[in-house]
């Protein structure tokens, strides 16, 4: 008899496409779901639509113009390395060196500081015109003239990238507490405090629309801040998607979520993508592509490029993937753009993705590493990886 029901509510399940329950008949649904296709007809899509400029994840000069790529090495370095571009200067740290090269990165000049045994430079940045440096047990050094000082030791341990904004250094410590360095008298104040969420540490953006800052403390810690006065705004906003998406948690975040046309763009590495809007709470649309996002550039007129393990995908304003290219390299690290031209970065070296016809030349072998770092500065792009700093430049 047990057996006989179960059947008769299989049955049932199935005629009511796995939907019990009753929907109203003016119900509207405001969730637009897309499933990523998988019939290989599909990668017959051409691209014949031109993107426009890339913004995020960092803007590109659209006369940028290089025809001809030449790479040159300028300096070895290590996965601790910083580099920075500042005073039309490069500025790299390595173990307990400071080097600035010139604008041509022939001269250099090499700094020299005391750091203890575990401590290491986590941030370059300029304020009044001078290059400061920030390790990771918070102390604040200057360069001057021909010396490096120390300006001050706020003995407090970070293993993330400070914010600068204006005067002010926001630090966040491994207690989740939140520190503001008012660089005039770099007089030091507990800010506020942040919830940990389960997450690894990553270089991420800093984004922001007409309110607010959005920062990754790490790939499941959002934290946002206040435009105007910097202060942290506790909204959830991560929470909140996650509640109301379709799809599987967003918990492993690519990026700092970027804003465009008053939606945040989420980017989960799982391959899942969200367009929410925080203040009405509704996803403009949301896709799960069922592969690990590596990489992304996003333009100006709304589309998305993501680079998978196994694709580059170009997906329109609305959601729709109008174009899928197989790549077809067995370690993909990263993209970047030159006009409408996209290059992808892998093991084998920099190739040239010839879109429209689906091949690639390989214009440059090298074996880069992981946690590879791309660096746009007028008609020149910098590559940093954990091992050296490169220049492309006709």
């Amino acid at each position: 008899m047990k057996k006989i029901k179960f059947l008769i509510f299989l049955l049932a399940l199935s005629s009511c496409n796995q939907y019990l329950g009753t929907v109203d008949p003016d119900y509207t649904p405001t969730n637009e779901v897309t499933e990523i296709f998988t019939d290989l007809d599909k990668n017959n899509l051409r691209l014949d639509v031109e993107f426009g400029d890339v913004i995020f994840p960092k803007a590109v000069n659209p006369s940028l113009n290089i025809n001809t790529l030449e790479i040159e090495k300028i300096t070895n370095i290590n996965k601790n390395s910083i580099v920075n571009f500042l005073n039309e200067k490069t500025v790299v740290s390595q173990d307990k060196s400071v080097f600035l090269f010139n604008k041509n990165n022939q001269d250099k000049l090499e700094y020299k500081f005391n750091l203890s045994k575990d401590e290491k430079t986590i941030s370059i940045f300029e304020f009044n015109e001078d290059i400061h440096l920030l390790t990771n047990r918070s102390r604040l050094f200057v360069i001057s003239s021909q010396n490096i000082l120390e300006l001050a030791d706020y003995d407090i341990f970070i293993n993330t990238a400070p914010i600068v904004l204006d005067k002010n250094l926001l630090l966040f410590n491994v207690f989740g507490e939140i520190y503001n360095i008012n660089l005039d008298d770099y007089s030091i104040s507990k800010k506020d405090n942040f919830t940990l969420k389960p997450g690894i540490s990553i270089k991420s953006n800093i984004y922001q629309d007409s309110k607010y800052l959005y920062h990754l403390f790490n790939s499941g810690t959002l934290l946002t801040f206040d435009k105007n006065n910097f202060d942290y705004y506790d909204n959830y906003i991560l929470e909140d998607l996650n509640i109301l998406t379709s799809l599987d948690e967003f918990n492993e975040l690519v990026d700092s979520p970027f804003s465009h046309n008053e939606n945040l763009y989420f980017l989960d590495r799982s391959g899942k993508i969200a367009v929410y809007n925080p203040i009405s709470s509704n996803i403009f649309w949301e896709l799960d592509t069922n592969d690990t996002i590596l990489s992304y550039l996003f333009s100006n007129d709304g589309y998305l490029i993501l680079m998978t393990l196994n694709k580059i995908l170009f997906i329109s304003d609305k959601g729709n993937i109008i174009y899928s290219y197989f790549h077809n390299k067995e370690l993909p690290i990263s993209i970047f753009n030159i006009q409408e031209n996209v290059y992808l970065i892998s093991d084998q070296g920099i190739s040239k993705l010839n879109l429209k016809d689906k091949k690639d030349d390989i214009i440059y072998k090298n074996k880069f590493t992981n946690n590879l770092e791309i660096f746009f500065q007028d008609q020149i792009i910098y590559l940093k990886d954990n091992k050296s700093l490169f220049k492309l430049s006709e």
